[in-house]
Formats: C-alpha cells, sequence, structure tokens
C-alpha cells in the first residue's frame, strides 16, 4: 500500500461523532398515535401488530438485534428426528419482536437523554433461520416446492454465477473455495446469538452447540462478528459508518406505538411517506410475509400479498447470508492512486464511491469535507435527494419539545448529473431515493428495500498507525445479513441488476464497492467520476476489493413454526 493510502486508513475516525442528546422523546399514547393515523394526513388503515404476532416473529426480522458481540452458528442436520427434537428446545429461547423493541426502546430514550452509547442492561438475543434442504428434509419435497422464492428453493451456491461471483473454479470467490455455503459445507440451519458482552454471546453459543451435538444436528461453520472497536464503532472494515439508512417498517403494535415513529409535522406533506427527513415509510409486507405489501404505484396504499407460501411460513422472513472478505489495503491503495489522479486525497475519493464520507455524512449534503455535527444528526443525515433539492423540513412538535434544534446543516442540491455523488456510488447503486430508475418511477425503489442485519468480522486495520505484517495480512469482512419477503425482487434485483451494472439503474459504471462482472471470465469495472469542469473521468478496476467466501439462502420462521410446524406438531397430530 502506497504511503498517502495508508496514511489515509490510519487516520480514520480520529475524533468520534457528536451524538445527539439531551432529547426527550415521549411516551406514546395510544390515543394520539390513532389520531396521527386517522385524523391528521397519515393514511387510514395502516397495519396493526398484535400482541400474539409481535411474540411471533423473530426480532431479528424486527425491529432487528443490533448487538455488538454476534455469533453465527451454520448447522447441519445428520438426524431428523433429532433436529426436531432440537428444535422444540430452541424454540422458547428464541428472541421475539416484542421483547426486542422493549429493550430497544428504552435504551433509544437513554441514549438521547444522557448521550450514552453503551446500554445500562445487557441482553442476549437468539434467531434461527433454515435453508430450503431443511424444509425438504423436515417437511417434505412438496412442501419446499410451495415456497415461491426461486432463488430461495435453489440456494446461493447455485446462483452464485447469477450474481457476479466468478464462474471459473480457480479464481477466489467461487463457490468451491467457500468457508460455508459451498457443495461440500451446505448448512441446514443459521443460528444467530447476538448480546452486549462478548462472553455472554460465547456462553449462549456454546449452549446451544452442546444441545445441537445431542441431538443429531452438527457445526459445519461457526463465525464471529464484533463491532469494530473506539471512534470506529458502527463502521466496517474499509472505514465507512454501515448501515446508516434503513427504512422504517409501517405498523403499530398492540399498545399503539408505532415501529417507525413519525418525527415530521403532521402538516407536511412528506410526513406521510417518510418517519424520520429521509426515511422512507414501507408496508412490512416487503420484509414479513403475510402483510401488506409495498404498492409501486402509490406508497400510500398497500397491496395485497399476493405471493404463494404455506400457512406455517406466515409471519416469516428470508434471510440473506454472505460472507464477504474484504481487501482494505488494495482499498485504499487504488483511493490513493485515485485520488493523484484526479487531483484530490483518498478520503475524498472513497467517499465518492461510498456515497458518505468515513463519519456516514452524505457527500450529497457536505461535498468538500466530512462533517461529524451532520454525521451524528440522525434526523438528518438521510435528508437528501439525488435529482431534487433538500428541502427544509419541520419536526414535529414533540421533537422540538423534546430538545431538537433542528436541521441546520447544509443542504443537498439536485444532482441529476452526478457532480456531486457519482451515479456509480454505492449508496445511489443500491438505493437511488428519488431518481427514476431503467425499471420505472421513483417509487419502484422502495420495493428493492431491504432490513440490513450484517456486522464485521476479524481484526480491525482501519484508525491503526504502524500495524504489523500480520495484521494487514489477516483476513477481515462483513457478515452480511438482510431480510426481505422476495430474495429475487430485492436482494438479487440490487446486486444483479444495478450494482453489477454500468448502465443501471442509471449509467456511470459499476457499483465500485460490492459491483462485479464476469464478462467471459473478464472481470474489470469501471467507475465514472465528474470533475469541478463538467467533465468526466472514467476509472478502471481491475481488481475486486469484496470477496465472497460463504453464506447462504435461509428463512426465519414464526417462532411458534419453529417449536411446532417444523419440529413436527403436525405430523404428531396427524
Amino acid at each position: 500500500m502506497s504511503d498517502e493510502g495508508a496514511q489515509a486508513l490510519a487516520g480514520l475516525m480520529a475524533a468520534a461523532v457528536p451524538r445527539l442528546s439531551g432529547i426527550e422523546l415521549p411516551a406514546p399514547e395510544p390515543s394520539t398515535v390513532a389520531r396521527a393515523l386517522d385524523g391528521a394526513g397519515f393514511p387510514e388503515g395502516e397495519p396493526r401488530f398484535d400482541a400474539a404476532t409481535t411474540a411471533d416473529i423473530q426480532g431479528n426480522v424486527l425491529p432487528g438485534f443490533n448487538k455488538d458481540h454476534q455469533r453465527f452458528l451454520f448447522l447441519r442436520i445428520d438426524d431428523v428426528e433429532g433436529a426436531r427434537d432440537w428444535l422444540r428446545w430452541l424454540a422458547p429461547r428464541l428472541s421475539s419482536m416484542q421483547e426486542v423493541l422493549d429493550f430497544r426502546r428504552e435504551f433509544r430514550r437513554e441514549r438521547l437523554r444522557t448521550g450514552a452509547t453503551e446500554p445500562t442492561a445487557n441482553a442476549t438475543w437468539v434467531a434461527f433461520a433454515l435453508s430450503a434442504p431443511a424444509v425438504a428434509k423436515l417437511l417434505g419435497d412438496d412442501a419446499l416446492a410451495e415456497m415461491s422464492d426461486e432463488a430461495f428453493r435453489q440456494g446461493l451456491a447455485a446462483r452464485s454465477t447469477y450474481l457476479g461471483d466468478p464462474a471459473d473454479p480457480t479464481r477466489p470467490g467461487h463457490r468451491d473455495h467457500w468457508r460455508v455455503g459451498g457443495e461440500e459445507s451446505a448448512a441446514d440451519f443459521l443460528v444467530t446469538v447476538a448480546a452486549d458482552a462478548a462472553a455472554d454471546a460465547e456462553a449462549e453459543a456454546s449452549v446451544i452447540l452442546e444441545a445441537a451435538a445431542r441431538s443429531g444436528v452438527s457445526v459445519v461453520f461457526a463465525q464471529a462478528g464484533e463491532n469494530l472497536p473506539g471512534n470506529l464503532g458502527g463502521h466496517e472494515h474499509f472505514g465507512f459508518k454501515d448501515g446508516v439508512s434503513q427504512p422504517g417498517v409501517r405498523g403499530a403494535t398492540a399498545d399503539g406505538e408505532l415501529l417507525a415513529p413519525r418525527y415530521l409535522d403532521p402538516r407536511n406533506p412528506h410526513a406521510r411517506i417518510f418517519g424520520k427527513a429521509g426515511q422512507p415509510l414501507v408496508w412490512p409486507g416487503q420484509f414479513v410475509l403475510g402483510m401488506p405489501r409495498q404498492d409501486p404505484a402509490d406508497p400510500l396504499v398497500p397491496a395485497a400479498d399476493d405471493g404463494a407460501f404455506p400457512d406455517w411460513a406466515r409471519n416469516g422472513s428470508y434471510l440473506v447470508c454472505r460472507r464477504l472478505a474484504q481487501d482494505v489495503p488494495a482499498f485504499w491503495e487504488f483511493a490513493a492512486a485515485a485520488g493523484a489522479e484526479y487531483g484530490t486525497d483518498p478520503v475524498h475519493v472513497a467517499s465518492l464511491m461510498v456515497g458518505r464520507w468515513p463519519s456516514g455524512a452524505p457527500v450529497s449534503r457536505t461535498p468538500s469535507r466530512d462533517d461529524l455535527d451532520l454525521a451524528g444528526d440522525e434526523f438528518a443525515h438521510n435528508h437528501f435527494q439525488f435529482d431534487d433539492d433538500t428541502r427544509a423540513w419541520t419536526p414535529a412538535r414533540s421533537l422540538v419539545e423534546g430538545g431538537y434544534r433542528g436541521d441546520d446543516h447544509p443542504k443537498a442540491r439536485a444532482d441529476v448529473f452526478g457532480d456531486v455523488c457519482p451515479m456509480a456510488g454505492h449508496i445511489r447503486k443500491v438505493n437511488p431515493r428519488d431518481s427514476g430508475t431503467d425499471f420505472g418511477a421513483p417509487a419502484d425503489t422502495m420495493m428493492r428495500l431491504m432490513l440490513r442485519r450484517g456486522i464485521p468480522y476479524g481484526p480491525v486495520l482501519a484508525g491503526v498507525t504502524d500495524p504489523s505484517p500480520e495484521l494487514v495480512a489477516a483476513e477481515r469482512g462483513l457478515v452480511f445479513v438482510a431480510h426481505m419477503a422476495s430474495i429475487e425482487d430485492q436482494f438479487e434485483f440490487v446486486t444483479r441488476r444495478w450494482a453489477n451494472s454500468a448502465l443501471q439503474p442509471n449509467a456511470g459504471g459499476h457499483d465500485p464497492v460490492i459491483g462485479q462482472a464476469d464478462v467471459y471470465g473478464a472481470r474489470e469495472r469501471s467507475f465514472e467520476v465528474r470533475t469541478p469542469s463538467g467533465e468526466t473521468k472514467r476509472f478502471v478496476l481491475d481488481r475486486e476489493w469484496v470477496t465472497a467466501t460463504g453464506g447462504g439462502y435461509f428463512f426465519a420462521p414464526a417462532i411458534s413454526a419453529v417449536g411446532g410446524h417444523l419440529a413436527g406438531e403436525a405430523r404428531s397430530a396427524g
């Protein structure tokens, strides 16, 4: 790695992002919520999650675990009857949506009120998912055929080249070299253990593995995921804040609390389609089977869930897991070389490739430098479009009364031609926001959104001064995890049709971070940047910084289905 690249990498996030604090969020009042939904401009009929549903949906689907320490256990069924016994044992240990909502609600209020970065109470949570072969083993081939998602039925390995992974078995990234999920290492089950303390995650994982071994379920592979330390918390290994932009899920719980709180003044028309400024509200059926789905023509009107799935799969969610190795030195070596050619510094070029600065501040709102204050304002750092100017928004009265001073950060200007955020910038590729795409109007973008639950693995290199050769050479990467209602229409669509294309959703090159190209074995990609004079500079990417090393397509069923139908309850009753 060049000196410039090494210095840029070592200097990442030397200062902490100042988080909002001193804000009091009001406790939800069912009557107030009902008026907001039905009488103050919000669409009527927003889905309600009753108590039985929130106790049944797994908590990593909604609202998501988001713990610093996670263990991913990839398991194989050796004895079917033993596996059913183990599922009955496991089901009561699974963490529900309600359990996670209760914990996160209290921590969020504590963080905004005091600025705390860690919860005062610890929790350990468990999630479960199974692969298509596991469905067939437990329920039979006919039951698997009832699952309508063809990608799930075929599995990740069979579709890897469709996603752009190498077709040549001699190349890194080909499924023959995967640590898990290849022909010899396929997993039937994926169990995720998440905790605030590493020791708690290890202890729970050990208990689960011991019980599995006694029941004829063996471990294929285990992967630890850890939040990066210090100021890099929440970042991935290239050094950029990850998971900044997550959709808000429409719906309210039985006690009247909205899953995605509404922080815009309800008199603002945008309050009907955004929870926070820049956070689109998406119907829950995009992530959970059996619920109202997004209508591509009108984001305010739900579409019926017309997906084909068996009754036991209701309230479940498809899960994509990709173990992605990251070549951090190669990424920053390229950024340094491209910066010298472009006439800027490596961090600026890397931020153009991502679409955000390392802190998470969007280049659309702060084109020339990182802005830590903007990055720390969760009510502003997603408030931007690509084709239109950023418009001022008025916070809800309760947010102002709670202490929020308002969005006084620099505004983004219309960027139709990619003068500020390149057309192929990662965040613009995978979420075009207000831009029309090759597949229709901007509302179609909301059909492609996913709930991301990933976490890094391996030792951190970013921010380290004078790292040892052993540290530089160590493997590191991201355990990419995402939940959705359709693997084909969400994850595979975004990956294959947008990230891997030089022309879609708009012309400007491949996604330089995760995009792949494999044209008769040639894997060269390109990335275009507009210069200040308005000219287009094209960079050729002849080396990949992200390589697939494993994973799988899974399904996360409702908790009742794990200990009931999948464990053989229906068979026993018959």
